[in-house]
């Protein structure tokens, strides 16, 4: 008999098409649960005419199930695509240059206000996001404390998850950096279309290239993440006007409880190797 053929060959990236794949299969999940959730609570109360009109409870509840769905289709797309997933697949590990990854993260956060300002100083300052005009109106800590765990812990992680780890890794490796990071930029700032203006979505755009360039330049979405903690958790603080002491805790708080709990699971994943 003659030898079984070998196994197939593990490709070497994901296909360009499927982080789109699995960005659409997000939105139909999340909007199919979001009207599964309006039509339960507009039935049993008259007075909530469309989905702005949900309780805040409501909207915190979609908001951790969309971060959960981003998380779960990019492992999906991996899993399909390789056969496996694994942290290291998503760039979960630890940056080898912990100072360069600093430096690099510094110069992104500086590169991104600075186009903010540039932006707001052409085209006039934007008018808040919805979900900024709906914070400012919040003033209780059982609704601003699931806010500032949404916001500052786990969104950071699941767009950088996704968008970086997942999207970028699958461009990059198909087209180059350079494009990847423009591309993946303008669809992380279409991402926030929703109640934001045209030169916000544009800034936000400008912050997912410089993400992108940390993650290729470190090797890691370790210091992107904590980036991206440090960025929202800043505009929270800001956008709530919490008084120094709390603003300091809530910063740091939210960069230290990413940045660990990456880098544990990083630690983790490379022990079990």
């Amino acid at each position: 008999m003659p030898p079984a053929p070998p196994p197939e060959p593990r490709p070497l990236s994901v296909p360009v098409w499927v982080p789109f794949v699995a960005l659409l299969a997000v939105l139909v999940i999340v909007s199919l649960f979001g009207l599964a959730i309006y039509g339960v609570v507009s039935a049993s109360d008259p007075t909530i005419k469309d989905a702005n009109d949900l309780p805040v409870g409501w909207t915190q509840a979609l908001t951790f199930f969309q971060d959960l769905v981003f998380i779960f289709a990019a492992y999906i797309g991996v899993k399909l695509s390789l056969g496996s997933a694994r942290p290291a697949d998503f760039g979960l590990r630890r940056p080898q240059e912990l100072k360069s990854a600093l430096g690099w993260a510094a110069a992104v956060m500086a590169g991104f206000y600075l186009v903010s300002l540039l932006l707001a100083a052409i085209f006039g300052q934007p008018e808040d996001q919805t979900l900024v005009t709906d914070l400012k109106a919040e003033s209780g800590l059982s609704v601003l404390i699931p806010w500032a765990i949404l916001i500052c812990v786990l969104a950071p992680v699941a767009e950088e998850f996704f968008f970086r780890g997942f999207m970028f890794t699958a461009f990059s490796r198909r087209m180059g950096v350079a494009w990847a990071a423009v591309l993946d930029g303008i669809v992380f700032g279409l991402g926030h279309a929703g109640g934001a203006e045209a030169i916000q979505l544009i800034a936000l755009g400008a912050f997912g290239v410089g993400l992108c360039l940390l993650y290729w330049r470190t090797q890691s979405i370790i210091p992107g993440m904590a980036l991206h903690a440090l960025n929202n958790s800043i505009t929270f603080g800001v956008t709530v006007d919490l008084d120094p002491l709390l603003f300091a805790v809530v910063v740091v708080g939210s960069v230290g409880v990413v940045a660990g709990c990456a880098t544990a699971v990083s630690a983790r994943s490379a022990g079990a190797v």
